[in-house]
């Protein structure tokens, strides 16, 4: 586990990126200013580069290109946490299409020679070549300056045709942006503009809002009062080693994009991917502080990543006694929230179910309703159709049971996978179902 100097620098890089966001729109990625410097270099020929690689060997963009469909220019540095997050994913990415495009990571810090960048390739398992930005050339000319890791795509014609500021949130969001570039039907240079979401048929359960708390257990729980906040910050006592967390995320949040962070561990997990569908909830185990040096809390952070801002995540902390109480209390004034108190709350009581039908809302890759959706409520003694209305909403209310729901029909435009299948829990409940427009 990270010791604590480690953890209170990443915490502080992640926390300032939020807090300075807004004042200072020139160092986002997305603003106007970005957005001209990368349309300097993206749909353009990408100047060839030569580099020395860990193993000795010389690489050139030239070269690389000879042999492979796309090459993929990731820009780091030996200090960088997000980037070391981010490797396992690019390493997956290359394990899988490496044959089709050429990978190669390479620093812009100065102080990482190259037996710096050895050691860390070595110690971290990445199979793909790293070597150094010489004098953060490409840092400099290709990205604007905003941190790193960036990445850089360079297509079969030589054009760069993809630029990413901060990190890959999982090996799919890097092959979804590879396959844009592969195959017989990429005939000539196209910039993307960002990653493509997931069109898969999935699945989602939706909660009246937004909620992140221990999922189970007898937990003593504090509620903090900030002087910049209109509602309390929960905070939990976790005497144990680990504690189950569930996840619920609201009906009118962009499931796709919803992630969950926690410090401890130095976790970021997209949401989608922790979705228990016999618990009808997103659920996982998080690690507490064991090791003297530690943090005495774990700060967990639900958002949306297409939209982060520092109000608008939800925050919950966790701490092995009440000796961690003063210590959130200054990680929350640290971080721009105020003057802090706080009390000691009862434990929430688990949630009525007032629903009174399963609701489907149907939607496309990018969170968008459709109507005409028709499906399937299926016991072993009969089906009932339903169709999505304009809201791309459909009510069914039938008995309580578990049901077996399957796609029968969509509109025009709209598609879906064929074998795709899912079943309700017997308690009545809503969820989210994505079809693809293609």
């Amino acid at each position: 586990m990270p010791d604590a100097d480690n953890m209170m620098k990443k915490h502080f890089c992640r926390m300032l990126t939020v807090l300075i966001c807004t004042a200072m729109l020139a160092l986002c990625a997305g603003t106007a200013a970005a957005e001209e410097k990368h349309a300097e270099f993206l749909g353009k020929p990408f100047p060839d580069f030569t580099v020395t690689d860990t193993e000795g060997n010389t690489l050139t963009l030239s070269g690389l290109l000879e042999g492979h469909d796309a090459v993929l220019i990731n820009i780091w540095a030996t200090w960088c946490p997000p980037c070391q997050r981010e490797f396992p994913f690019l390493n997956e990415a290359y394990e899988k299409y490496g044959d089709r495009v050429a990978f190669v990571a390479l620093s812009m810090e100065d102080g990482d020679t190259i037996e710096k960048i050895a050691e860390y390739r070595t110690k971290n398992g990445i199979s793909f070549p790293m070597g150094r930005d010489e004098g953060g050339e490409l840092y400099q000319h290709y990205t604007y300056a905003d941190g790193v890791p960036a990445t850089v795509i360079v297509d079969r014609f030589g054009n760069a045709a993809f630029y990413h500021d901060g990190t890959f949130r999982s090996a799919e969001d890097v092959e979804r942006v590879l396959e844009t570039f592969l195959g017989d039907g990429y005939q000539q240079s196209a910039v993307l503009e960002r990653i493509p979401r997931d069109a898969s048929t999935r699945a989602f359960p939706v909660s009246a809002a937004r909620a992140l708390y221990p999922d189970g257990g007898t937990y003593r729980k504090i509620l903090f009062h900030t002087e910049n906040l209109d509602h309390p910050i929960a905070c939990w006592i976790v005497p144990d080693e680990s504690v189950p967390m569930r996840i619920e995320i609201a009906a009118d949040d962009d499931i796709a994009m919803m992630m969950c962070e926690e410090s401890y561990s130095q976790k970021s997990m997209r949401v989608t991917d922790l979705l228990n569908p016999e618990a009808g909830a997103y659920t996982y185990e998080q690690a507490m502080p064991v090791q003297d040096g530690d943090l005495p809390f774990v700060r967990i952070e639900l958002f949306n990543d297409d939209t982060f801002e520092s109000e608008g995540a939800d925050i919950v902390y966790l701490i092995k006694d009440e000796s961690g109480i003063e210590s959130v209390a200054e990680n929350l004034k640290s971080d721009g929230f105020g003057e802090v108190s706080w009390e000691y709350a009862d434990a929430d009581a688990p949630a009525e179910n007032t629903l009174q039908a399963y609701t489907i809302h149907v939607v496309d890759q990018d969170n968008h309703p459709v109507e005409d959706v028709m499906v399937n409520f299926c016991t072993d003694r009969a089906c009932i159709p339903k169709e999505s209305d304009e809201n791309g909403t459909i009510t069914f209310t039938g008995e309580k049971g578990v049901y077996h729901v399957q796609i029968v029909d969509a509109p025009d435009g709209y598609s879906w996978d064929e074998e795709y299948e899912m079943y309700t829990p017997a308690e009545y409940s809503e969820w989210i179902l994505r079809v693809r427009k293609d």
